[in-house]
């Protein structure tokens, strides 16, 4: 959590768990700048007061829809702002739209901000998340599967592994990965390889970076520092001395 930033988080658990990582709100004392995390999922922004602004282009309507997240976005607020989310997990929303298409429809999304503008508080996404769970389907077979490859390279599963313990043909799986996230399962777990890369950072600055590379499964320091700067955009070196600073 940065100094300026106030923000909760909650993680649903249940029916609702299996496609929404977290619901979020955030209130800014000061104006500042974070990084989104990549990976590869989609979600919703509301704009409840202030300005945003991701990679310098300012959220214009009171919600955005994320793209699906290939590389980490620099968010920007300004002093006062209030703005609150919804995290999917990768591969969920374009099943869920078609699904819940009241909730999740232009309509649906303006009548959720209005009440998140009357009641700014996470609770308030939490009561819809109710709403959310009544009317989100199970998912269908080749989606229950689709997801238990995402969830075993999100595990940190080889590709190779991942698609041998998924009743499903690779081809298959991979035109439905690719439909559901327009991601590639493949760079998917380019993904999550360089955020374990990032977590290990996180836990222990020090360890040396020619030997993370070997344990995270790349091929030596300079692989590790190009995939580090092409998802995260910055440098192991860099990300290190940020933690220090």
């Amino acid at each position: 959590m940065l100094s300026e930033l106030t923000l909760q988080r909650h993680q649903p658990d249940g029916h609702t768990g299996r496609y929404v990582q977290a619901v979020w709100f955030a209130r800014a004392a000061q104006a500042g700048t974070r990084w989104l995390p990549c990976d590869g999922a989609q979600g919703i922004m509301f704009v409840l007061k202030g300005e945003l602004t991701l990679d310098g282009q300012k959220i214009a309507t009171p919600f955005h829809i994320q793209a699906p997240a290939k590389q980490s976005v620099e968010l920007s607020y300004s002093a006062g702002a209030e703005f609150a989310g919804i995290r999917l997990f990768p591969a969920r929303f374009k099943a869920l739209r078609e699904a819940v298409s009241p909730l999740l429809s232009p309509s649906g999304l303006s009548a959720l901000v209005e009440l998140l503008r009357q009641a700014p508080k996470i609770s308030t996404l939490e009561q819809w998340l109710e709403e959310f769970s009544a009317l989100a389907p199970d998912p269908s077979y080749e989606l229950q599967h689709t997801y238990q490859l995402i969830n075993k390279l999100m595990q940190l599963n080889p590709l190779e592994d991942a698609y041998r313990t998924v009743p499903l043909c690779m081809r298959q799986l991979e035109r439905q990965v690719k439909a559901q996230s327009e991601l590639t399962p493949k760079y998917l777990a380019r993904i999550y390889r360089i955020r374990n890369a990032q977590q290990q950072l996180r836990d222990n600055p020090l360890t040396n970076l020619a030997q993370l590379a070997l344990a995270c499964g790349f091929s030596d320091q300079a692989h590790l520092t190009r995939e580090f700067k092409q998802i995260l955009r910055i440098t192991p070196g860099k990300y290190v001395r940020q933690l220090f600073a």
